[in-house]
């Protein structure tokens, strides 16, 4: 059995104590070096490169990233669109 992790970011808001994600996650990674590396990247192309957040609505809703990277045993049943099982 391996480990892999399985990374989700979140859109959360200061002001309402919520966070939110989208049906692209959680996406599934080899080892913690690349999901903590996709997290960085997905958070910032989340809310400021892909256009769905204005200054405004983070401002106004204090908006901020939030990502988790969980282990999780891989029994060969871990497949997304990122992993293919042969």
């Amino acid at each position: 059995m391996s480990i892999k992790f399985l990374l989700t970011v979140y859109i959360c808001s200061a002001i309402g104590g919520d966070c939110y994600t989208n049906k692209d996650y959680p996406k599934v990674f080899d080892d913690h070096h690349d999901c903590i590396r996709a997290g960085l990247s997905d958070s910032y192309e989340i809310i400021y490169a892909e256009g769905n957040f204005t200054k405004e609505d983070i401002n106004n809703n204090q908006l901020y990233p939030k990502f988790t990277c969980i282990p999780q045993e891989d029994e060969g049943k871990i497949v997304t669109r990122l992993t293919v099982k042969n």
